[in-house]
Parts: C-alpha cells; sequence; structure tokens
C-alpha cells in the first residue's frame, strides 16, 4: 500500500460538525435496482474472518424468543415510528416483534420522532429494542439501521452507543455518519464509546485508500485518530482503536505509530501494534508478528497468528500449525484462520482433519478452507495481497525496519524463553 498525497481545504477539517445536522435525506435516495435498500459491505477481502474484537453484546437484551428472526416471520411493521415508540414506552411486552422494523430505513421526519421519543423508553427496553433489530438485520437483507443507529448515538446508556457505533462500522462508510462518529470519538465521556468510534472511524480510512471515499473525507478521519495518538493523555483503549484504524493509511507516519506502540510496557497497545502491522499490508513486519508468535501471552500469540495470516508469512506455517494445538481456543482459532488466508498442502490436510472432527473449531477450518479458496486456489477470484508470496523467504536477512536493507545481517530477533 503505497502513501497517497491529498490536497484538501481547510474547511473540510473542521470539527464543530453538529451530529444533528447531518443529511438524513442523503439515505432516502440510496436504493437498489428493485427499489430497497442493499446491504452495504466493504470491498471482498478486507475484513477479518476472525476478530478477537467482537461486538459488545447487550447482557439481558439479547435473549431473544426463538421465533423473534425466523427467517420465515413476517417482519414487515404496520404502525407508523410514533405508535411504535409510544407502545414500547407504555406496554413494551405487549408489542409485535414485526413492528420493531418500523425503525429501518428512517425518513428525516421519523429520524426526528425517534430522537424525541427514543429517550422516553427505560434503559432495558432500549436495548431490547436494539437487540431485536440486530438480529433482523442479520436476518432480512431489507432491513437497513443506519438512520436510526446514528439518531440513538446520543442515547444516556454507554453500552446503546457502543453498540450503535460497532454496528454502524460493519456497514460501508458513508459521508453523512462520519460527523457524529467524530462527534463521538471526541466528546463521548466513555472510553469504551470513543475507543468503538476510533474503530469505526478505520474503515474510512480503508474506504479512502481503496478509493472508495472522497479524499478529503478519509483524510478527515485519519486527522481525528491521529490526534488521539498523539495526545498523551488519551486513555490506552482508546489510542489502542486508533492504532488499529489509522493502520490502513498508507502515509509514512504510520509507520511510526505501529513501531512506538510494538514497544509500549502496556500489552494494550501492543496488542494494537499486531492488528495494526496486519492491517497495513506492509512486509517489514513480518519478522516481528513470527516472533510473537511464541509470546507467552495467549492474546498477543493470537493477534500475532492473525497478522501473520494477513501478511502471508509462509515461513510461520509450521509455528501455525504447531498453534493448532495451544492450550487457549482463541489462538488455536487465529491459528486456523492464519493457514487458511496462507494455503498449501500442510495447512489444507490440518484444516481439513479438523473440519472432519467434532472438535470445537471444525467449523471455523471449514470456514478457513473457503477462505484458502478463495485467496490461494487455482479459481480464485482475486489477486494476492503481495506480488511475490515469496519475498519474506528470499530477503530472510532483512532488517524488519528496513524491508530493502542489503548490508544487515542480523537474522536474529530474540525470542521468548
Amino acid at each position: 500500500m503505497t502513501a497517497k498525497k491529498r490536497s484538501v481545504d481547510d474547511s473540510d477539517f473542521d470539527d464543530d460538525t453538529d451530529p444533528n445536522d447531518i443529511d438524513l435525506d442523503a439515505w432516502d435516495d440510496e436504493e437498489g435496482e428493485d427499489g430497497e435498500n442493499e446491504p452495504a459491505t466493504l470491498a471482498a477481502g478486507h475484513r477479518h474472518s476472525y476478530d478477537t474484537r467482537r461486538l459488545a453484546e447487550l447482557d439481558d437484551a439479547a435473549d431473544l424468543e426463538d421465533d423473534a428472526t425466523d427467517a420465515g416471520a413476517d417482519h414487515h411493521a404496520t404502525w407508523s415510528v410514533e405508535m411504535l415508540l409510544q407502545r414500547l414506552a407504555t406496554t413494551p411486552d405487549a408489542t409485535p416483534l414485526n413492528e420493531y422494523f418500523a425503525l429501518s430505513d428512517l425518513t428525516r421526519a421519523q429520524a426526528e420522532s425517534v430522537r424525541r421519543l427514543w429517550p422516553t423508553l427505560d434503559p432495558e427496553t432500549r436495548r431490547h429494542v436494539l437487540a431485536v433489530l440486530l438480529e433482523g438485520a442479520e436476518t432480512y437483507l431489507n432491513v437497513n439501521l443506519n438512520v436510526f443507529l446514528v439518531t440513538i448515538l446520543d442515547d444516556p446508556e454507554a453500552d446503546v452507543r457502543q453498540v450503535a457505533l460497532e454496528t454502524l462500522a460493519e456497514n460501508e462508510p458513508a459521508p453523512e455518519m462520519l460527523g457524529p462518529i467524530i462527534q463521538r470519538l471526541q466528546r463521548d465521556e466513555d472510553d469504551d464509546v470513543r475507543a468503538a468510534a476510533a474503530a469505526a472511524l478505520g474503515y474510512y480510512v480503508l474506504a479512502g485508500e481503496l478509493d472508495e471515499l472522497d479524499a478529503a473525507l478519509a483524510m478527515r478521519a485519519e486527522e481525528s485518530l491521529v490526534a488521539v495518538l498523539t495526545d498523551p493523555t488519551e486513555p490506552i483503549t482508546v489510542q489502542r482503536r486508533a492504532l488499529e484504524g489509522i493502520a490502513y493509511s498508507g502515509e509514512e507516519g504510520v509507520r511510526q505509530f505501529i513501531e512506538d506502540a510494538y514497544y509500549s510496557p502496556y500489552e494494550v497497545l501492543r496488542l494494537g501494534a499486531l492488528v495494526a502491522m496486519g492491517r497495513s499490508a506492509d512486509i517489514r513486519w513480518r519478522k516481528l508478528v513470527r516472533v510473537e508468535l511464541d509470546n507467552p501471552s495467549p492474546a498477543m500469540r493470537a493477534e500475532a497468528a492473525v497478522a501473520c495470516g494477513e501478511l502471508e508469512v509462509k515461513a510461520a506455517l509450521p509455528d501455525l500449525l504447531d498453534l493448532l494445538e495451544d492450550d487457549e481456543p482463541r489462538v488455536r482459532l487465529a491459528a486456523i484462520f492464519a493457514l487458511g488466508r496462507l494455503g498449501g498442502k500442510p495447512a489444507r490436510r490440518a484444516l481439513a482433519g479438523i473440519a472432519a472432527s467434532d472438535a470445537e473449531e471444525a467449523e471455523a477450518a471449514e470456514l478457513a478452507l473457503e477462505e484458502m479458496l478463495f485467496y490461494a486456489g487455482e479459481d480464485a477470484d482475486v489477486f494476492p495481497l503481495f506480488e511475490d508470496a515469496d519475498v519474506e523467504e528470499e530477503h530472510d536477512d532483512l532488517d524488519p525496519w528496513d524491508a530493502w536493507a542489503d548490508d544487515d545481517d542480523d537474522d536474529d530477533l530474540g525470542e521468548y524463553a
């Protein structure tokens, strides 16, 4: 990924955006050919199939009825948004589940009704509504919650705001959402919410690198993340997510952020550095992520394995095969993911054996085998991330800070006892 130079007007970086001033009507016109909003996703191949940073779950609200989102159930609402919210405020238990989907595809007027009436619901009801809608969005392709999620970003409960941000991050970055997300990063009083906002901004950076988003908007997201990384008073949990987000950028200075975090005394930041290394598509980090496969910390081993897969570290194949026997389930899952990215007969045999067993990781192994076909199969639909898959083996004596230094003979980065 090469660095990009962007020329933008200073006004593009005005941080005083009012989250209530977004153009909600912009979503009304984004319809597919059949007149229904189509599900938005990032470009294929740029999402983690394995991700230790799972969406936060709402404690009790996720305990839905078995038929709550039955694929054959009618999910079309007959009530207006106002009627739904009024009923939820008075008799939430008597509200049919299909009526919850009145909150899908909100117009500007409906969003204003939500902003006005949503606070009248008690916290547990708000959590339950959000859980029902998120389950529905996974089941029904024509459920679009973007406007609703932006509208509730000022919910009094931090966990509701956090889940809303994490769900927005799963969708294709839209210009209308950028301002409210930045506002949460800059001004929310809860560190977990701010961390979720930083993570969401990372996908704006990625979209800019892929030329799928206006360069000025992508730069605005980058500027917000850099402000967090350069402020020593920021909580390390927020800085970690900011680092992981800025890692998608091709700007030269990002490498220094990653290196500083890697040598941090805080494991949280070191974990973020490994995630950032994997996302950076920079082969300079290959040796370091290989070394961390032996780290005593299970969390570090897991992130190192994921990074090895994303950076296509072929030399790490024996170590990753060994990690399939690790005592920690998350490490085994990470190794399965990485093997799916690397491909090769040994990896295929190992994954096939796991997939055919009754091990807890069998389903993950099946998915990894599918990934292997996508990334490395004869009929693969995408080009490899790196032009030369064997570049590391050919230049195994390179210094990790200077991938093309010809006079560095130090091949030993050390190992963990």
